[in-house]
Parts: C-alpha cells; sequence; structure tokens
C-alpha cells in the first residue's frame, strides 16, 4: 500500500520562503516501521522555503502525485487547525484515502480531535508505530470483509449509529530498542533540506514528573523508557555516516533522567569514536559536575534548562519542586565548563502577580545564562493547568512567545503590557551577552595570533 505520512503546514502557509529544519520524530518511527510492508513517503510542507502564493494548492497536487492510499497527520494543539485542513485538502483529492490522525493533540483529546475534523476516518492514541501499522493490514484486508478497528489498540473512530467508537489503549512499547531508527528519507520535497534537518535524535520516552503545563502525565507515557546506550550510538555512527551531520539535538525532555545511561552514552561515543557536537535540554536538578565534565568530553556544547520561574511559590505550584540554589549552581557548572547554557522561562500562571513575574524576570537575567527564552503559560488540552482553568479558547495558531492566553488576575491589557516589557529586558540582555561572547571570542583570536 502507499502510505503518505505528513505534518500540517505552518510557516509554508505564510509564503515567505522560512522553512525549519526539522524532522517530527515520532512521524519517523512510524515511517520506519511501516516502510517494512509499505511504500512510504513524507510530506513536510514546513522544511521547504516556499515563496508562493497558493500553499494548499501545492499540497493538493503533490497528494494526487503521490496517489496514496492511506495518509496519517501528525498534530500537536497548535497546529491542529491546519491538520484539519490538510484532512478536507487530502479528501478532495479523493474520497477514498483514508486519513487517519495521530500525535499529541489527538492523544490528549481523541474524541474531542476526531469531531472537530470531519475528514479524519481514525484518530491515533498514544504511540503509534504498530497501531499504523497494523491498520494498514486491515485495510489491506477489505475485500474480505471490511476493516475492523475494534481488533487494533489505540483507535478511534465514528459509528454511524453509535457515534465515536474507540478499541482498548495501547500499551506503550516496552523495549524502544525493537524500533527500527527514524526514516529520513523519501521526503515528496527535499530540494530544500538542510544537513541540520538529519540531526535529531530522542533516546528515551515518557517522563515521571508532573509538571501541570505539561500532557505528558494524563496519558499512558508515564513510564519512562530507555533506548540502551549501544542503541544511541548505533544512531549516532549511522546520521554520521549517511547524512554527514555537523552536530546533534537530543530532543529529550530531561536527557540526564538516568545518571549512569548519560555517562555510558557518552563513554560509548568516545570509545566507538562517535564523537558529534552535541546539544541537549534537562533539568537542573539532574545534572553534577562529573556527568557535566563526561558529557564535554563527548562533545557537549550547549544545554537548555526548563528553568520556567525563579519565583519559589510558582516553581512549587507548577510542581517544579527544586530551589533557587539548586538551578544558581548548575548554571554556574555548566559555564564555569565553557558549555553554553540557555534557560527556558514562563510567566502568565493563574495565580501570579505582577511582582512574582518581575521576580523570575530579574532572576532570569542574574544567573549569567548566555540566552534566555521567555514564554507564556498558555492552558494546553491535557495538562492540568488547562483543568485548573476550566479550559480556555485556543486561537488556531500558538505561539507561546507572545500572550495570546490571560489567565492571571490581572487586565488582558495589563497583562500584555507586562510580558512585552520583560520581554524587551530579556531581549537587551541576550544582545548584551551575544556581543560579550563576540568580543571574547575576538580577544581569544587576537591572542592566538599574536601568540
Amino acid at each position: 500500500m502507499r502510505l503518505l505520512l505528513a505534518e500540517p503546514p505552518q510557516f509554508f502557509l505564510d509564503g515567505s520562503g522560512i522553512s525549519r529544519s526539522v524532522l517530527p520524530l515520532g512521524l519517523g518511527y512510524v515511517a520506519a516501521v511501516a516502510s517494512h510492508e509499505h511504500d512510504v513517503r513524507m510530506l513536510l510542507p514546513d522544511t521547504r522555503s516556499y515563496t508562493g502564493g497558493d500553499p494548499w494548492g501545492e499540497i493538493e497536487r503533490a497528494v494526487r502525485d503521490k496517489a496514496p492510499d492511506v495518509v496519517g497527520i501528525t498534530s500537536v494543539t497548535a497546529n491542529y487547525t491546519s491538520a484539519v485542513q490538510l484532512a478536507e485538502t487530502v479528501k478532495a483529492v479523493n474520497a477514498d484515502i483514508c486519513v487517519v490522525l495521530g500525535g499529541v493533540h489527538a492523544s490528549t483529546e481523541p474524541t474531542e480531535a476526531l469531531l472537530g475534523a470531519p475528514d479524519v476516518d481514525y484518530v491515533v492514541q498514544g504511540e503509534g508505530e504498530f497501531t499504523m501499522l497494523e491498520l494498514l493490514r486491515e485495510i489491506e484486508q477489505r475485500r474480505l470483509g471490511g476493516v475492523r478497528p475494534h481488533t487494533i489498540p489505540g483507535l478511534f473512530w465514528r459509528d454511524d449509529l453509535l457515534g465515536v467508537q474507540s478499541s482498548a489503549p495501547r500499551a506503550p512499547t516496552p523495549d524502544l530498542d525493537l524500533l527500527p531508527a527514524p526514516m529520513r528519507d523519501g521526503l515528496v520535497w527535499e530540494d530544500d533540506i538542510h544537513p541540520g534537518f538529519y540531526r535529531s535524535i530522542v533516546t528515551m520516552r515518557g517522563c515521571p514528573y508532573r509538571c501541570i503545563y505539561c500532557a505528558i502525565p494524563s496519558s499512558n507515557d508515564r513510564r519512562t523508557r530507555f533506548r540502551s546506550p549501544s542503541n544511541v550510538v548505533d544512531e549516532i555512527a549511522m546520521l554520521r555516516q549517511r547524512f554527514d551531520i555537523p552536530d546533534l539535538f537530543f530532543h529529550d525532555s530531561v536527557f540526564t533522567m538516568k545518571r549512569s545511561r548519560t555517562i555510558e552514552i557518552c563513554d560509548t561515543m568516545i570509545e566507538r569514536d562517535a564523537m558529534v557536537p552535541f546539544n541537549c535540554q534537562t533539568r537542573a536538578d539532574r545534572v553534577d559536575l562529573e556527568l557535566l565534565e563526561r558529557m564535554k568530553q563527548a562533545g557537549c556544547k550547549q544545554i537548555f534548562f526548563g528553568i520556567e520561574s525563579g519565583d519559589p511559590d510558582s516553581l512549587a505550584q507548577i510542581r517544579k519542586r527544586m530551589d533557587l540554589d539548586t538551578i544558581r549552581d548548575a548554571v554556574r557548572m555548566v559555564k564555569d565548563l565553557d558549555i553554553r547554557c540557555t534557560g527556558f522561562f514562563m510567566i502568565g500562571f493563574p495565580w501570579e502577580t505582577e511582582a512574582q513575574m518581575r521576580t523570575t524576570a530579574d532572576f532570569a537575567t542574574s544567573l549569567g545564562l548566555d540566552a534566555i527564552s521567555l514564554f507564556s503559560a498558555t492552558p494546553l488540552p491535557g495538562t492540568e493547568l488547562w483543568d485548573m482553568v476550566g479550559g480556555v479558547d485556543i486561537p488556531d495558531s500558538i505561539d507561546f512567545r507572545s500572550p495570546q492566553v490571560n489567565t492571571t488576575a490581572l487586565p488582558d491589557g495589563k497583562y500584555a503590557e507586562l510580558f512585552a516589557g520583560i520581554k524587551v529586558e530579556m531581549d537587551q540582555y541576550n544582545q548584551d551577552m551575544m556581543y560579550q561572547r563576540a568580543a571574547q571570542l575576538q580577544e581569544a583570536a587576537a591572542v592566538s595570533w599574536l601568540g
């Protein structure tokens, strides 16, 4: 069968030529598993530097050209509206194409996702690799009696008489080493692919933490599962050999979750001469000096800390259970090793006052971070924050870098003004740090030349 896996367009719709060189790894894993039995292609509009005026027409022509039997769409809440339009476009090409929706949004709100997308035939909840594979096998057997979705764990579908129906939940894949590496070829449009497209990797699934703004705690993915260090380094070696990657980004939410395993990954990279400059993200309370030294030896160049707040009360309420000294110590250790350090911060939680938000801003600029990113706390379906505020009207295109939703007690205009003012302060900080870094590099180059 011909399977087309697609990510909904966002930048592509602007026609401004802006693109992003990021492979949606979940889609890549589904493609890798399905490709053993089917002809699989991936349609990733946002990787293409498109400057035309007919983006949906371009997508429709691509679907028509590939003539898929099944189209699988991945979606997060931020691009769900675009996913709905993509499904409509597919059905306009051929109403007989089976359209399947998966991803974070579908997993957290499967019934609502299905009801809001009249051109979607099935919704996959949870990990989609084997649900999609089994569904494809069922579709191939239509002539023998039709699809029996109730036999496939992890599916939601419509019944003309009974409404939305679902099968039994699918258990998360217990051994991640059994999964093939994500498929990174077979792209419908590949003329504009930047080498950075091939530099992403994940080494774990699930998360034991309970941060109220994250949907993972409400999913069936609470149990954290890890790929073995040798399996991880196998993929890194393959990426170096096949795609000559310039660097690597570990997309794990907490790369250093399991200390001994992180050290073993680094040691294996060194032993197998598979080192490559890499960036990762983690928590400030999951690092120590010995671990950071080993990461640096293996090629770590930058660490992103999800710090979120500089206000102790807010840290406690979002369940980011760590004290400010722990954060300060972590940043200092990273900086002392000359590893770049970036911090992510959020303001605008329902209980926060103007003073608390300014406390976060002051704390962020006091740490000596190389860069700061500021986001507005935005409730998403499937999160405790969403339940806390009773749901909100979500804009069609979500931008966490702006206060599209105000859950604080401040008037909307006041919160928008406060957020904008803090962002100006942080942007100025980032600019000052960039100039400082450039001056240091220039000085180092001059010393080297003179010496």
